[in-house]
């Protein structure tokens, strides 16, 4: 590393290095099934390899190629920010939502297909759970893999793209943990996933206890992939760079979620559970909620609001210190409980069976082994 970097810059190589090795050690040597399960692990490492190749060329012009779509890892990194992004808003991305529900659908059921007798012996949704709860899902990881509606309705394009998102974070990773004395080391215990199928048409209007229309329904499914996803992290936790990434996972899976159903709550478009609506009321979600500069220097890497109280010497967790006024462990695991209860409490409402009894876990069937 070079001697010159500002303490600053210092801190914002040790979270890009420590993100670059958590994504990595949790992920390679995995069998296929698992890695494809952890879809929303894979975003997380899209959108630490784009900020920090961002960064690190703005502010040092170092050159970190990814070869990659540009636009499509983008659209990777900006798509847990939900109905916070202000480009699209909570329209733009419910109507994103439409759109890949329909290409997908359309991939599996194409209009011009023969054999419409056996179109009840056909499914387009993929849905993986872990420990009797939903895990994410293939809409879910076609939007957080920043794929658009075109390349999902051509199922041959699907992999590839994704296998290209795969390749730049791998890039990236290489670039930054060379030379950086980090030790390499395997992933943890493999989850025990389970995948099933069923015809989105039949499932979707089930979550929610039926009062979601399915675009919207399928969004928060996808919120509580990347929170379940990051509440897992605890068991990705191998070393202590890992365990630095994984404290900042949670928190901006976290910063984020609350942020989505806090959109949702200000727009009127769900009456949302009563535990819900309780659990944003209560103080710590306001607290996680008015951490959006520990946030937004977690992301962007830059901590200049904050240079003038670093100095040489000073690692992350002075930096969420000074951001939070707290001991970097309080804050963990104050972050790590909500978490946890966040994850329950949406978990529950979505799995709220609809008011004639129909439940969503209850249309779907075990995946055929492959």
């Amino acid at each position: 590393m070079p001697s010159d970097l500002a303490p600053i810059e210092v801190i914002a190589l040790d979270i890009a290095r420590a993100d670059m090795h958590y994504v990595t050690a949790s992920l390679l040597g995995l069998p296929s099934s698992s890695a494809a399960a952890e879809i929303a692990l894979l975003q997380y490492g899209a959108m630490a390899a784009y900020e920090a190749q961002h960064y690190f060329k703005k502010a040092l012009d170092w050159q970190l190629p990814a070869e990659w779509d540009e636009g499509a890892a983008e659209a990777a990194r900006m798509s847990t920010k939900f109905f916070a992004d202000t480009k699209r808003n909570l329209e733009g991305v419910v109507t994103h939502f439409e759109e890949l529900l329909r290409a997908n659908r359309g991939a599996f059921f194409p209009p011009g297909r023969w054999g419409r007798l056996f179109d009840s012996l056909r499914n387009d949704l993929s849905v993986v759970t872990l420990d009797g709860n939903p895990y994410t899902s293939l809409v879910s990881a076609h939007y957080l893999a920043g794929l658009s509606a075109e390349q999902v309705g051509d199922l041959a394009t699907v992999g590839p793209a994704i296998g290209q998102l795969s390749v730049g974070i791998g890039n990236i990773a290489a670039a930054l943990l060379h030379d950086s004395q980090i030790d390499p080391h395997p992933h943890g215990p493999i989850p025990h996933f389970r995948w099933f199928d069923g015809k989105s048409t039949v499932v979707l209007p089930r979550l929610f206890g039926g009062e979601l229309a399915p675009a919207l329904a399928v969004a928060l499914l996808t919120v509580q992939s990347t929170s379940s996803s990051a509440m897992r992290s605890v068991s990705r936790s191998l070393c202590s760079w890992c365990e630095a990434a994984a404290r900042k996972h949670r928190f901006l899976a976290l910063f984020q979620s609350l942020t989505a159903l806090e959109v949702l709550r200000r727009k009127g478009r769900t009456s949302q559970s009563a535990e819900m609506t309780a659990f944003l009321e209560a103080p710590e979600s306001e607290w996680v909620l008015g951490q959006a500069r520990l946030r937004n220097g977690l992301v962007h890497l830059g901590l200049q609001d904050i240079a003038s109280s670093l100095g040489p010497g000073s690692t992350l967790g002075d930096a969420v210190g000074v951001y939070t006024g707290q001991a970097p462990d309080a804050v963990a695991v104050r972050v790590k409980e909500h978490l946890t209860q966040f994850v329950a409490v949406l978990t529950d409402w979505m799995l709220t069976p609809t008011v004639d009894g129909r439940s969503f876990l209850a249309a779907l069937h075990p995946a055929p082994p492959k």
